[in-house]
This record gives C-alpha cells, structure tokens and sequence, in this order.
C-alpha cells in the first residue's frame, strides 16, 4: 500500500498523493503564521484567521508554480537537459505566480486588511510560493531518481542473468554440431540425401545462433536461410510440393532484420501446404527497387481453413510487433486470405551496408 501509494500512476493513488500534499502545505504554513506571532509578539486576537487567510492567498500562485515545474518545466526541460530555457521559463512561471498572487489579495481582501499586514508580511508570499515550489519539486526529483536507480537495478540483474544463461547455451551449441558433424560424415557416403539436410539443418541452426545475435545481416543471408529452411520443410512432401522462387541476384548490399521473413514462409507450410492433399503449391517472390524489398507469398490452401487462425498466428503477429518497433513508418503488410489461397504481400525499406553508403555519398 505504501509503495502504491508513492508510485503508483493509477488515478486514485496520484489524487491521494496530490491531496495530500496540499493539506500538509496548508496545516504546516496556517501553523507556521500561527505560532510564530504567538511566540514573538503573544496571544493576538484574530491571528488564527488571518494566518489562514494569508495561506489561502498564497494558493493559487502556489498551484500554478508547482503544477508547471512538476508537469512541464521539469520533464520537458531540466530533466531533457535543456537547462537556459527551463530557467528563463521557471522565471517566466514566478511572475506569473507573483501576479496571481496580487490578484488574489486585491480580489478576496479589502484594503484595511493590506493596511494592517505589514509590507514585509505581504513580501513574504513570494518566498513562500518558491518555498512550496522547491519542495514540491525536491519531492519529483527523488522520485525520478529512485525510479532511475530502481530500473537500473533490474536491467543490471536481467543482464546478469541473461549473461549466465548466454554462458550455459554455450556447451549445447558446440555439442549440437560436433554431434552433426559427425553424423554427416556417417551418412555422406551412404546417403547423399540425409547429409544434404544435416549440412542444411548445420547452416540454418549456425545462422540462428550467431548471426541473429546481429541486430542486422545481409538481405543475402536471409534469402539463403530461407531457401534452406524451404528444402528442410519439402523433403517430407515426397516432390508432391510444387514451389516456385525467385529472389533477386544481387542483395549483398542491403541489411535486414534477421529472422525477420521466416515466420511468413513457416505460416505457408503450418495453415497452407500441409493441408492440402492434392498438390500444393507455394509461390516465393522477392523484387527490389533501390533499397525497397517487395516480398509477396501465395501459397495453396484448403477450403475448410480457418482464415482468421492463419491471418492472426502467433508468428505472423510477432512478425507485425518486429516490423512496428525496427522499421515504424517504413513498411507496408497486407494478408489478403482468398478462397483457395492465401497471400501475403510485405513492402519494407531496408538499410544500406555501409560501403553502398559511403559510395552513394562519394558518388
């Protein structure tokens, strides 16, 4: 409950904390205008009210100081390093609190009232409103920090673990392939069939655990992947599959979020292929234009298939989630689900390799 009520963003606790902030500043300053004159000058009539009176005119300045530093000033500049025009601004905010403070006195408080307060009684709002200010705002910095710290510290341990787990996959990888290495060299003479998928099974695991550590590969690499990960999946087809693909000679020069066009290839063979019984079909078709890919999918289906299970998978839906946060803005992703087909249309903009951009610069 504590921790919720400090930092959590749900609208009941955020109205609780606020409202108990300004209750704190309330009875803290009508004590302070309280006991202060009671102290120095004694017992006077009156004094309580119009220590409650000089806090309630100092509010709305108070109001419009807090809420622009916690609010605007301190996350859009301080915090955003913008330091010259959060001060000329949290200046700006001051006399704009002052002003509100003028016209709340001259609005609630007659002039007899100004008459008996003192001038430096008057002066003193000022300082109060930068008193609560400054508060207010220590309090959103050491929330800010404890946050930071707090987020640091789990990243720290996620890398920890991650690192650990890393340390630990290391043994099964070496195994993996020393053991397929030496079931290639059994079978290579005896079946040039089965080495010809180890050798393929060999590439596309390597590619899996090394290369897709790279936040990008060449779109070449992944066109050779795919066309591994095609001949895997049409060996238990019998040559019933009928597949056609064409990809462009040339992609060495262009970069590509790896693994990224796979899970669309898996979804032909999981909801197309591997449910129709007479003869099916996959049609892979990649073109490129300067450094826009066109990848267009058809692939034969079943009548009786669920259109929106092959249209929502878990893999064409982390496909959208990867395209969303690597490429925002820069790729196009139609599944259009017909009768008897299905086809997935993706236009992606892709990154050069550095030598094209260096060329591309030089030229």
């Amino acid at each position: 409950m504590g921790t919720s009520f400090v930092f959590s963003n749900d609208t009941k606790f955020r109205l609780a904390r606020h409202a108990a902030f300004w209750i704190l500043m309330f009875i803290y300053q009508g004590g302070v205008d309280f006991v202060v004159p009671t102290f120095f000058e004694g017992a006077q009539r009156n004094v309580l009210k119009e220590s409650l009176q000089l806090v309630i005119l100092y509010m709305p300045g108070q109001i419009i100081l807090v809420y622009s530093l916690l609010y605007f000033i301190i996350p859009k500049f301080f915090l955003g390093s913008r330091y010259f025009s959060g001060i000329f601004l949290l200046v700006l905010f001051c006399v704009v609190s002052g002003l509100a403070n003028e016209f709340s006195y001259r609005l609630f408080f007659n002039e007899s009232f100004m008459l008996f307060n003192s001038a430096g009684k008057h002066s003193l709002g000022m300082h109060r409103v930068l008193g609560v200010a400054g508060f207010a705002a220590c309090i959103k910095y050491m929330k800010y920090w404890y946050e930071k710290e707090s987020l640091n510290t789990i990243l720290e341990k996620e890398k920890i673990k991650a690192e650990l787990q890393w340390l630990k996959a290391q043994v099964h990888p070496h195994f993996l392939f020393n053991t397929l290495n030496n079931i290639y060299s059994v079978v290579q003479n005896t079946s040039p069939e089965a080495s010809d998928m180890i050798l393929r099974l060999s590439d596309l695991l390597r590619y899996i655990l090394y290369e897709c550590n790279k936040p990008e590969v060449s779109l070449a690499q992944e066109f050779k992947i795919i066309n591994d990960y095609i001949s895997l999946e049409s060996i238990r087809y019998n040559k019933n599959l009928d597949i056609h693909i064409r990809f462009p000679e040339k992609a060495d020069n262009l970069l590509i979020a790896p693994l990224l066009l796979i899970p669309l290839i898996e979804n032909c063979f999981k909801h197309g292929t591997s449910k129709v019984l007479d003869q099916p079909w996959i049609n892979v078709q990649a073109d490129l234009k300067e450094n826009i890919l066109n990848f267009k999918l058809i692939n034969s289906k079943p009548n009786h298939v669920e259109s929106s299970r092959a249209h929502n998978g878990i893999g064409l839906s982390n496909v959208r989630k990867r395209l969303e946060l690597l490429y925002p803005g820069k790729y196009d992703l139609k599944i259009l689900p017909e009768a008897d087909l299905f086809v997935v249309a993706l236009k992606l903009e892709l990154h050069s390799t550095p030598s094209q951009q260096s060329n591309g610069k030089a030229s």
